[in-house]
């Protein structure tokens, strides 16, 4: 199985649980599994990552090239199937937001090359709204995984498939 992460992979990583500081190996092990062909992320996520200078925005840009895939035909044509569900089954006000990111992106991604998502985002149950049919709220990846039938998993989940441990 190989593995398509999300934006919030690398934020999530960064900013609480594996500092570039405090564990170097996480960050090592993602390059290293991207050069074998074993993860990747598209351009979108790459350009969510950019907008803080902080840190992982260097990070990012350093390792654009091994990291970050522009997306293919294919994906931009399985993006348009994710918008169409999407704006069919949630709150207009959520789809932009959900439309405007990464997040459709690394989902068309995983489906059109068979990939798992990975994400930090938890399945949610969703509500729907009588009066418009709709489902409420944010709109989380491994719902929208779950409706085009992409697996998805987390980090920490990631890490064990790859057999990772830090010393």
């Amino acid at each position: 199985m190989l593995y398509c992460l999300d934006t919030n992979v690398y934020i999530e990583a960064h900013r609480r649980y594996y500092a570039f500081d405090i564990v170097p190996g996480f960050w090592d092990a993602l390059i290293d599994s991207a050069k074998q062909g074993i993860i990747c992320s598209p351009l979108p996520v790459y350009e969510e990552l950019i907008r803080s200078e902080d840190q992982l925005a260097g990070w990012a840009r350093y390792h654009k090239e091994t990291l970050f895939a522009d997306p293919d035909e294919a994906t931009v044509n399985a993006y348009t199937e994710i918008a169409d569900l999407v704006v069919l089954h949630y709150e207009p006000q959520h789809v932009q937001v959900f439309l405007d990111g990464a997040d459709p992106w690394v989902i068309a991604s995983a489906k059109v090359h068979e990939l798992a998502v990975v994400t930090m985002e938890g399945l949610k149950s969703e509500q729907t709204n009588p009066k418009s049919g709709r489902v409420r709220g944010k709109i989380q990846i491994p719902n929208v995984c779950r409706r085009v039938g992409v697996k998805h998993i987390n980090t920490f989940d990631l890490l064990r498939a790859l057999k990772c441990t830090f010393k």
